[in-house]
């Protein structure tokens, strides 16, 4: 793994990465299909760190968003309070 404060996590990412098995950049892979096949289409999220191709979410991302990016999970865990 590594020290979260050596790879620059967020607060919450550190939450995050606790409650699932966490994969480095190289390793990464989309946390619906579970592939890392087109990892161009890879998001990630910026709360826990987990991978999504685009074409996975419901409803698909046509293009990557701008700024900041939460996937579902976290929208609920951090930003519905």
């Amino acid at each position: 793994l590594g020290h979260p404060s050596c790879l620059q996590f967020t607060a919450n990412m550190i939450i995050s990465v606790r409650k699932y098995r966490w994969q480095c950049i190289e390793c990464k892979c989309c946390s619906i299909c579970g592939t890392s096949d087109n990892d161009d289409q890879l998001l990630f999220c910026d709360d826990c760190d987990r991978g999504y191709h685009m074409y996975c979410l419901s409803p698909p991302l046509p293009t990557p968003p701008e700024g900041s990016w939460s996937c579902r999970l976290c929208l609920v865990e951090f930003h519905s309070k």
